[in-house]
């Protein structure tokens, strides 16, 4: 019984796999993990990606972690048995640990046992939802235009947008980490643009790879002097609608619990909430 970590994604997929293809929408960002490091080296990360998986005293694989540098440490699939034990291994390695990002109880619980065990304190940076979606429903109205798969002659407007995504959530903006994560998404048609009545792009939404049948929508992006018109509406339903057409089982989204706006928008969508996220970052105590 205990963890065992690795940097081979192929060797954490053939553990851990099973695991989280068993629930597959709330798994979502494990999976994707797992996908886009299949598919694409590792984007200006400081340190290696690793990879964990926890297995009980029968030899049976029932957690399921990863830390993808410089992003939160991402718990997938915790036993409170393996939680403290977790938090140990990873404090005696000295991997820097920006923060955890978990369902709600499993996140604090981590933070809690880290803050302990290092000189940091938790701090709350993002409370949100996972929806599911239930039968899409287009926008009523839905505005004038079209939506369009983004290719690389859009690629400055697309690293603007996302830089303008990742300052209003409040995020490091590294435009070099930006513009690659845009390019990776453009090569799998991973971010569509709404194009209002005159062709000009108003509004954007991104997909994430699929994997286990399901896809998550994100992100979700209207620059300020366009919102309002219902154009994000318009392109989140196009793009579920598309993923949907591709033959994915199941289409996701994160909301921001802050934002009553958009859960109210992704609910009349069809989108129907299934667990609560959160992000905890992690700061000097004191």
């Amino acid at each position: 019984m205990g963890w065992r970590f690795t940097d081979d994604v192929e060797e954490y997929a053939r553990q851990a796999g099973p695991l989280l293809h068993a629930c597959p929408a709330e798994n979502t960002v494990s999976l994707t993990v797992i996908e886009n490091a299949r598919a694409r080296p590792q984007i200006l990360a400081r340190d290696p990606e690793i990879y964990g998986w926890w297995a009980d005293t029968g030899g049976e694989v029932t957690g399921a972690v990863s830390h993808t540098p410089p992003h939160e440490m991402l718990l997938g699939v915790v036993p409170d048995v393996a939680m403290r034990p977790l938090v140990v291994e990873l404090a005696r390695s000295g991997r820097d640990l920006p923060g955890v990002n978990g369902a709600t109880g499993t996140a604090v619980q981590f933070a809690a046992l880290w803050s302990a065990h290092t000189a940091q304190r938790a701090v709350l940076r993002d409370a949100e939802r996972l929806y599911r979606l239930g039968r899409l429903a287009a926008p009523d109205p839905e505005p004038p235009g079209r939506a369009r798969v983004a290719t690389a002659s859009d690629t400055g407007l697309l690293v603007d947008w996302m830089l303008g995504f990742v300052d209003d959530a409040g995020l490091d903006s590294d435009a070099k980490a930006v513009e690659a994560a845009v390019r990776d998404k453009v090569s799998f048609g991973g971010l569509t643009l709404w194009e209002n009545g005159d062709g000009m792009p108003v509004s954007l939404a991104g997909r994430s790879r699929r994997a286990a049948g399901t896809v998550r929508v994100a992100p979700v992006y209207t620059p300020a002097d366009h919102r309002r018109q219902g154009w994000a509406s318009a392109v989140t339903a196009a793009v579920s609608q598309a993923v949907l057409d591709e033959g994915a089982r199941e289409v996701v989204l994160f909301t921001d619990l802050a934002n009553p706006t958009s859960n109210s928008i992704y609910q009349r969508l069809g989108y129907r909430p299934m667990t609560d996220r959160a992000v905890l970052r992690f700061e000097p105590a004191g």
